[in-house]
């Protein structure tokens, strides 16, 4: 569905308030102009001149004799100063960066000005003139350091305070809300969905999960700035890192490019954990070029690039099936009529079999080992097909007139595989969280950008663009309408949008069905207009400047369109495994399914919201040693609304304070009643941003610069702050019982194949709101298995506050901006060409977003000792009639602290290197807009989860090493024929990186269920934890040690310093207090050039990722056995980082001209 709206408003602001960003893709160039003797030299005439194009600027020194030139382009320029009375002086090959303000101060002898005096412009390396802390990926750093998949988000995760991401995160490429490359970076402490990404000074964000917009091809980037404290006032909406890319522009000369990268399994290392067998398989082809030179010399020029990506890569699946006794067992029993139920341990009883459970149990696959779990392991093939396109223009209509114009492209398309095959012509996924399937994201990006000098101290510049991205994610067996195959009616599969195998787990095994959250469809578009006016007045050099963001995002996305259902009587389970899974599948024969539900958006919708901003700056020079930046930003986030009115919100504070009766007037419908269209949420009007911040020229080698400022953000589209409620959502999920103690058949019968004796009497079944729950019938060997799976799910129907277990998402309606405070202090020496900078950096957060699983949840209590009122545990919540309420509120807060190192060399004599070290420590509530406490705090007590779970934040790295290297051997540079193609143009080029390992909770599972107390003191029922009535998550044990662990993968971590809390309470256990292993990883990239002829070189290209093979282990951090209290695997280390790969090696031709 397309989505538009009238731009004529938003077209007058941009022509009445000019932009925000310039300073972020653009350079200062400033100096001072003195004698021989020092003396300022006012009124001297400086004529600027790029290199490329032969645009020149002029300028006259003013009474201190300073000078500046701004937004300008970045390049090589050259500076030609001319004053009577003195020799011209000219400075050659001036190279900027985007963000830098580099002086260049001038020195004229005495003499005339025919005359003339050449200097060869020594690169500034000292930051003399600025506050930021920021870092440059030179144009030589992006085109030839080793990137897996060229990806250059790489080079990003490498900058001092920066690191990698969570390979598993909404931004990593492996969910389905976006397929393409990973864009997963964390930037002091910070989530990875809270940085900012700038392309040629305009927005590029999408808001539904937090990631960027569209991906500009590698050879199209001429640099990247990634700023991560104290931002200049131009910069906003980010407590992470500001990452501004300037793509490539055409010059006088025509340049290009033709490359393909190539790569095969033949040539990868083997997973260690994976032992013997096939490696999984791995084709990939990374294809293209670029072209860019002038169409009219001097004046209009153009680049142009293409990129192509074929991948087939091998996904290792291991997923648990019934054994192979089991399966042939179901697949020789008909259905129907009365069967045996699993004779190898149930003797000879029959009862009649539900056909549709039978169904689906016969699409499990037969197991590729003898193993009782984790025994059917694939390597099926992933495909990914991905094309990537630039254009460029830029135009200079006079000297005091320049436009550009861009044009990006994005198209992926993916096809994840299933893990259990393809059994009677359907496809299984084997889990509803692979997210297998089709998949394609789409992104393109229009931007303009248009500068005016009205004078050497006034120019203008203005920026517009417009952003749209369509990613549409489909299960694997979408439209085939699978569920009415099976013998469902038509009321499971009953529209597009829940076409599809219903996903059904079926005891400890691997899920049959598609997948959750599929289909799913993002559809964002972004409108922006800025501009900024740019005054230099004596020692002054003033920016003003504002900007406007319009976006809309349609989400189409239900959690379980076609339902769910889920067999696991608890019942069922024993000592031993087969005999739990021979149980489980008795069970799941005769219908006994223990939990179904249907999640399912009547109206998806169509969120609108406005970013305004607005910002002053100065940066005063005070002296000739001493500036000062200081200034202001103002931003606006209006909570979106929605196109139709279709989202509603629940004013929980309202409503507990209220009775039943007059609860209903706590859900507000947008446009109904009198509430806004933003479902009465308010828009923070609060976030003015103070900053401030000094450069100190010490000595010529010497500066010490340090900052402080404010930044406001918002919040994404996702989770918790979607708004999707009654009546626009269809929830059904009737409360389901674990304890149908009349199907533990096995405890009734003789040995296997011997008559057995009908069920306990004591015990009973009978179905309630669709489940079975405890009755008062007893099932014997007449019963004729008559179930009410058979029926089905009910058709999705809008609901009300008096539907059953209505739940809700809500948002505090006094929701703010959240806010991060931040500070360095930093001290810079110059060695040569080489620069050491050593510093503090911090930050505090405050307001951050915050999710709390369920927030109608009673405090902490034990319900074996609680009075008679709590035998029913939902009458121990707030509002007993509702189910749980998802609350997002901004609570949340944050520290990071942090040593911050850095060497840099720029390219000189053939060698360049950025080495940094970062010691930190980051605290905090929660981490990220989504954080939903999973991480071990299991909605145990609402009132002080601020309390309970302040500690580590889940991206802490508390040592970080990185170094990157281009190196051009010097050796016979200078050499012809066979000595020069044998001994000459060969260059090395590295990224290494170590860290210390990632942080992560220890757990404590249990119950998450409405279940009523039993007759009899069972706390193990409860799984001790805090609240009985849980919604999701596990509570953390008690911490009663705190030994060191042998850190080896059987025990990495001292596990007996951990145990069961006792019911009731809360565990003394921290958040994230175990750190898992460290990482280590390094990149190597050969390079040897062959000059065809003087303009034509040809290179080839051998690379290595993770040359020393060096496995990244990984203790996960989300309700992962190896950290689960009581697991068989608790301790051990068993698996890999999610962002690891074995090492693999990638070759590459590529000419240039």
């Amino acid at each position: 569905m397309a989505l538009a709206f009238s731009t004529a408003p938003i077209l007058a602001a941009a022509l009445l308030t000019p932009s925000a960003m310039a300073q972020l893709t653009t350079a200062d160039i400033l100096g001072t102009v003195t004698d021989a003797t020092g003396a300022v030299i006012p009124n001297a005439t400086v004529v600027l001149t790029n290199v490329e194009t032969h645009d020149q600027r002029t300028a006259t020194s003013n009474g201190s004799g300073d000078y500046q030139f701004t937004l300008l382009p970045v390049g090589r320029y050259t500076v030609t100063t001319k004053s009577s009375g003195f020799k011209t002086a000219t400075t050659n090959n001036l190279a900027v960066e985007a963000g830098d303000r580099a002086r260049a101060d001038v020195h004229l002898e005495t003499g005339g000005e025919e005359q003339t005096v050449n200097v060869e412009a020594q690169t500034p390396l000292l930051q003399a003139d600025n506050a930021t802390v920021s870092s440059t990926v030179t144009a030589k750093a992006v085109q030839d350091l080793p990137l897996n998949g060229r990806n250059f988000v790489q080079l990003v995760q490498i900058v001092p305070g920066a690191n990698e991401g969570p390979g598993n995160g909404l931004v990593s490429g492996g969910r389905p809300d976006d397929r393409r490359a990973s864009a997963s970076f964390s930037v002091n402490g910070q989530d990875d969905t809270l940085n900012n990404f700038i392309i040629d000074g305009t927005d590029d964000n999408e808001r539904v999960i937090g990631t960027i917009g569209v991906r500009p091809n590698v050879e199209g980037i001429q640099e990247i700035t990634v700023e991560t404290n104290s931002y200049s006032a131009e910069a906003g909406r980010t407590a992470g890192g500001v990452v501004s890319i300037i793509t490539r522009s055409g010059t006088n000369q025509f340049h290009g490019s033709a490359y393909e990268f190539f790569r095969n399994d033949i040539f990868d290392a083997r997973n260690v954990l994976q032992g013997t067998g096939r490696k999984p398989e791995l084709r990939q082809n990374q294809f293209g070029g670029s072209i860019g030179g002038p169409i009219f010399k001097d004046r209009t020029f153009f680049f142009a690039d293409y990129e192509g990506l074929r991948l087939v890569s091998g996904v290792t699946y291991t997923s648990s099936v019934p054994q192979i006794a089991q399966y042939n067992q179901i697949n020789s029993i008909g259905g129907g009529t009365p069967q045996q139920l699993i004779a190898q341990g149930n003797g000879t009883q029959t009862y009649a079999l539900d056909p549709i459970a039978l169904a689906y149990l016969k699409l499990f696959p037969a197991p590729t080992n003898a193993g009782v779990t984790n025994n059917y392991v694939v390597s099926p093939s992933k495909t990914q097909t991905s094309n990537t396109f630039d254009a460029r223009v830029d135009h200079k209509f006079n000297g005091n007139n320049n436009l550009f114009a861009r044009y990006t492209y994005n198209k992926v398309d993916t096809n994840t595989p299933q893990a259990l095959g393809t059994q009677n012509g359907l496809a299984i996924s084997g889990g509803r969280y692979i997210f297998a399937g089709p998949a394609t994201d789409k992104a393109m990006q229009y931007g303009l950008g248009y500068t005016h000098i009205f004078s050497q101290n006034l120019l203008v510049d203005l920026r517009a663009a417009y952003t749209r991205i369509n990613n549409l994610s489909l299960p694997l067996n979408n439209g085939t309408a699978p569920d009415t195959k099976l013998g469902f009616g038509s009321n499971m599969n009953f529209n597009n949008l829940s076409s599809f195998l219903t996903p059904i787990q079926f005891g400890g095994f691997s899920d049959i069905g598609d997948g959750a959250y599929v289909p799913l469809q993002d559809i964002d578009n972004t409108f922006q207009y800025s501009g900024s006016v740019s005054y230099t007045k004596g020692n002054h050099n003033l920016k003003f400047g504002a900007g406007l963001i319009r976006r809309q995002a349609r989400n189409v996305q239900s959690a379980f369109a076609a339902g769910q259902y889920t067999f696991g009587l608890s019942t069922d389970n024993v000592a031993s495994t087969t005999q739990t899974q021979i149980n489980q599948l008795a069970s799941s024969l005769v219908g006994a399914f223990t939990g179904e539900s249907r999640n399912y958006d009547l109206n998806p919708p169509d969120y609108r919201s406005w970013e305004p901003s607005f910002f002053a700056l100065d940066s005063w020079k005070v002296n000739p040693k001493l500036t000062v930046l200081y200034g202001v930003r103002y931003d606006v986030f209006t909570p979106f609304t929605e196109a139709h009115n279709r989202i509603s919100n629940f004013d929980f504070t309202q409503a507990s304070g209220s009775t039943a009766a007059t609860v209903g007037s706590a859900l507000k419908v947008a446009g109904v009643n009198g509430v806004d269209g933003h479902a009465g949420i308010k828009t923070d009007y609060s976030n003015f941003a103070p900053r401030v911040g000094f450069s100190l020229s010490v000595n010529p080698k010497t500066v010490v610069r340090g900052g402080y400022g404010l930044s406001f953000f918002p919040g994404n589209y996702t989770s918790n702050a979607d708004l999707k409620n009654a009546p626009f959502v269809s929830v059904y999920s009737p409360n389901c019982s674990q304890a149908l103690t009349a199907l533990r058949i096995q405890t009734n019968t003789t040995a296997a194949g011997t008559p057995g004796t009908t069920a306990n009497p004591t015990a009973a079944a009978s179905f309630n709101n669709h489940c079975f729950t405890p009755g008062t019938t007893t099932i014997s060997p007449t019963y004729d298995g008559t179930s009410n799976f058979a029926a089905g799910l009910p058709l999705p129907a809008a609901q009300t506050l008096n539907s059953n277990s209505l739940s809700f998402v809500a948002e505090n309606p006094n929701f703010r901006s959240a806010l991060i405070q931040q500070f360095n202090l930093q001290v810079e020496e110059q060695f040569g060409s080489n620069v050491f900078t050593v510093g503090y950096v911090g930050n505090l957060g405050q307001h951050l977003a915050q999710t709390i699983n369920n927030i109608n949840s009673p405090a902490p209590f034990n319900p074996l000792t609680a009075p008679a009122s709590a035998q029913n545990l939902r009458l121990q919540t707030q509002l007993p009639n509702l189910g749980g309420v998802g609350w997002l509120s901004s609570g949340g807060y944050s520290n990071y602290n942090s040593l911050q190192t850095s060497f840099q060399r720029r390219f000189t004599k053939g060698l360049a290197f950025d080495a940094n070290y970062t010691y930190a420590k980051a605290l905090s509530t929660n981490t990220g807009f989504s954080q939903e406490g999973n991480q071990g705090w299991s909605n145990g007590d609402p009132t002080r989860i601020n309390a309970i779970d302040y500690g580590v934040a889940e991206n802490d790295i508390e040592h970080r090493f990185a170094l990157s290297v281009n190196y051009e051997l010097q050796y016979g540079k200078n050499f012809t024929g066979l000595k020069r193609l044998a001994l000459g143009g060969w260059q090395a080029n590295t990224i290494l990186v170590w860290q210390s390992g990632k942080p992560f909770s220890i757990l404590n599972g249990g119950q998450n269920d409405f279940t009523l107390l039993p007759s009899g003191a069972a706390g193990s029922v409860y799984g001790n934890r805090a609240t009985p009535i849980n919604g999701g998550g596990s509570d953390r044990p008690n911490k009663i040690g705190n030994a060191k662990g042998p850190k080896t993968l059987t025990q990495y971590f001292n596990t007996a310093n951990y145990a069961p809390q006792p019911l009731g309470t809360i565990g003394t256990a921290q958040r994230n207090s175990e750190f898992g292993p460290h990482f280590r990883h390094i990149d190597l990239s050969i390079f040897k050039d062959f000059h065809i002829t003087e303009r034509v070189n040809l290179e080839f290209r051998a690379e290595a990722f993770d040359l020393t093979n060096t496995p990244d282990y990984y203790i996960g951090n989300n309700n992962v056995a190896n950290a689960q209290l009581g697991s068989s695997t608790f301790g051990q280390v068993t698996n890999y980082d999610p962002n690891y790969n074995p090492r693999q090696l990638q070759f590459a031709l590529k000419a240039q001209f």
